[in-house]
């Protein structure tokens, strides 16, 4: 792991890089450093990885625009298409870059469970900013993998009180693509349905791309 990748695991998350220095600090003084942006940019989720992305270039630029943040932030954007294996070549990357200190990695489940070995390995701490699989920070120890939002845990357990107890539906059937995220969600909604008093009825799977009717369900 490099020093400066082991300097920034210090810090509370890759964006607290910036800490304050003397107000008169030139602009010319400061030293570069690289935060990488990884999301779904092309692709049947690009609008939410486009939002990520925006967000992302703007919180740099007002960081930028701080004069008592210790460094200048340069981006680096990379497209994962929502995809494993193209997830885990962005992540490589960009953990193959020096200059690049920390991510601002992925939206969907599949790309952020996918990389999470990748980000290790090379020491770079990488902050998911979407995805909600539990796995992806709860099935390791890894310093390097970090989130900003609730798992599906927290999702399913809000979404199960609510049918059942403020909509009033007894009975269910559940239907989930077969992805890891699929196969999780119906999981956690079905334990938690449970526990509100709902029924499940029936639970069926579909791949991820299927278009066509998966057939009648059996209640």
């Amino acid at each position: 792991m490099s020093l400066k990748r082991r300097d920034l695991l210090k810090g509370a998350s890759a964006l607290g890089l910036g800490m304050a220095l003397s107000p008169g600090r030139a602009w010319a003084q400061k030293k570069t450093v690289k935060l990488a942006f990884i999301g779904p940019l092309t692709g049947g989720t690009a609008s939410n990885g486009l939002g990520g992305r925006n967000s992302f270039l703007l919180a740099v630029q007002e960081r930028n625009a701080d004069p008592k943040t210790k460094y200048r932030y340069e981006t680096d954007v990379l497209d994962d298409e929502c995809k494993p294996t193209v997830a885990v070549q962005a992540a490589l990357k960009a953990t193959s870059d020096p200059a690049i200190v920390a991510g601002v990695t992925h939206y969907c489940s599949v790309t952020a469970i996918a990389t999470v070995d990748t980000y290790h390995k090379a020491g770079m701490p990488a902050m998911v900013w979407g995805a909600v699989l539990p796995e992806i920070t709860y099935s390791h120890k890894h310093v390097e993998i970090t989130r900003v939002n609730g798992t599906m845990i927290n999702q399913n357990n809000v979404a199960a009180d609510f049918a059942v107890k403020s909509l009033g539906f007894k009975t269910f059937a559940l239907i989930h693509d077969t992805t890891d995220y699929g196969r999780a969600h119906a999981k956690w909604f079905g334990e938690f349905l449970e526990k509100a008093g709902g029924k499940i009825l029936s639970t069926q799977g579909t791949a991820k791309d299927q278009k066509e009717a998966i057939g009648k369900i059996s209640v």
